[in-house]
């Protein structure tokens, strides 16, 4: 019989390695810094997965890691500065916290967020493997070998159904004060990880940038942004300043209530 052309149907028991199931269910996929705790509130940032992409062999590296506790964060303030996505990030931050776009790099200096050590920032993904794009066609053949799956669609199912609720998880634990959450066509992956079925979800166009808000039953304030590298995102200094202003002015306004 010719199987070319039969696709496996997925389900969210679908069956894997054990090291991978180990290692997605864990804090892989995290830069870190600080988690914070239900005393000691932290924000979050969470992208939705490692940019570069992994290899065979570092995949297989990766897997063999200890993701059993929060990464502990970058080792120099320096890494906040590295890489595009960062340095954005560092841009929506300082202008959460009041400050002016243009500063972001003495904010970064100063506050070193995601930096082992310091208080108040945590950095993840949804998704625990680096791929160059999101697009399924980056799927390398061997990584069936490693994980069990024979496609991207398959991995990404499994994480829906496993993963995203192994963060939920994280979230009710350890009770971010804020979560910004960047990529707004995954917008139900966020709220899988994040929101409650109850939470109503408010949303409001910015400098012509749609963005998606709540508030969890743990009184954590999720934002769903557009992505900040790509050319139709957040990527303009005066539009990341007015959302920055506006995520402020959210939750200054729910604190005052």
């Amino acid at each position: 019989m010719d199987r070319t052309h039969k696709k496996r149907e997925i389900s969210c028991e679908i069956i894997m390695t054990n090291g991978f199931s180990r290692w997605a269910s864990g804090f892989s996929g995290c830069d870190g810094g600080d988690i914070g705790s239900p005393e000691q509130r932290a924000t979050w940032v969470c992208g939705i997965e490692w940019g570069g992409g992994h290899d065979f062999n570092s995949l297989v590296e990766s897997i063999e890691e200890d993701v059993s506790s929060p990464p502990v964060g970058y080792e120099v303030w320096e890494h906040n500065l590295d890489y595009i996505f960062n340095w954005q990030v560092m841009k929506l931050l300082c202008a959460i916290d009041g400050g002016k776009v243009e500063e972001y790099k003495t904010f970064a200096e100063k506050v070193m967020p995601f930096v082992s050590g310091q208080k108040g920032y945590f950095k993840m993904n949804l998704y625990p493997i680096a791929f160059k794009n999101t697009s399924g066609e980056k799927w390398v053949n061997r990584f069936s070998e490693i994980t069990g799956f024979e496609s991207k669609d398959e991995y990404v199912k499994w994480c829906k159904c496993n993963r995203l609720q192994k963060i939920r998880s994280w979230a009710k634990q350890y009770k971010p004060n804020t979560v910004i959450c960047l990529g707004k066509s995954y917008i139900s992956d966020f709220v899988s990880s994040f929101l409650d079925e109850s939470s109503e979800i408010f949303s409001e166009i910015i400098d012509e940038k749609e963005i998606k808000w709540a508030v969890n039953l743990d009184g954590t304030y999720v934002f769903v942004l557009p992505f900040m590298v790509n050319r139709n995102g957040l990527v303009k200094n005066v539009s990341i300043q007015k959302v920055g202003a506006r995520i402020a002015e959210i939750k200054n306004q729910k604190n005052d209530s």
